[in-house]
């Protein structure tokens, strides 16, 4: 849709330098939108790999926990988890991608200590603790996976918006202006030309 500007050559120069930007902007965005689609499609790989793993941790960790309390009764395993106490830290960083700050997660895991004493326990017990806190470890990843995913949807259907407002909007309007500013500047120019021609013409027959 043509802008509603003077035809003016002020206003043509102003259009021209506008579209230039808008062009170089379409295309900046555009590697932008390519970059985080790669990124996405990665991480969405990455995310249903993890989800496989957790699965296989968590079918593991709970299939312990089933006979180890078979094996020590409920009330003696609940009293045991009640007295664990276990110090792991969850460290957040971020990292750049396209521009956009994607977190990462990270789980340290604590030292692995035996936190009750031996006496009517078996090995089930320590199995049972290692299963779980390599569950946990998993549950991180993912957590850190899927918040990437979120962040980079968010941000290319924002980008992608931008170069949808560019390509469709802003850039056809800026091209029919000009086209029109162009049309009436060369119709003035021909019309002061033949006006001077017709001018001079007079001037030739009166002399």
């Amino acid at each position: 849709m043509k802008l509603n500007v003077p035809p003016t050559k002020t206003n043509q120069l102003i259009l021209k330098q506008d579209l230039a930007m808008a062009t170089e902007g379409f295309d900046l965005l555009e590697q932008k939108r390519e970059i985080l689609v790669m990124e996405l499609m990665h991480l969405l790989d990455r995310v249903k790999l993890v989800h496989q793993e957790l699965e296989e941790r968590r079918k593991k960790a709970y299939d312990t926990l089933k006979r180890a309390v078979s094996f020590n009764g409920y009330y003696h395993m609940r009293n045991i988890a009640s007295g664990i106490r276990y110090d792991h830290k969850v460290s957040y960083q971020t990292r750049v991608a396209a521009g956009i700050r994607i977190p990462t997660l990270e789980i340290e895991q604590g030292e692995f200590k035996l936190q009750y004493g031996f006496a009517g326990t078996d090995s089930l017990v320590d199995q049972t603790m290692n299963d779980f806190l390599l569950l946990l470890e998993v549950v991180g990843k993912l957590a850190e996976l899927e918040s990437s995913v979120w962040l980079l949807a968010r941000e290319l259907k924002k980008t992608q918006r931008q170069v949808n407002a560019l390509e469709h909007i802003f850039i056809p309007d800026y091209k029919e202006t000009l086209k029109y500013i162009e049309q009436v500047l060369e119709s003035k120019e021909l019309d002061s030309f033949f006006t001077m021609k017709l001018a001079k013409k007079q001037m030739t027959e009166e002399t």
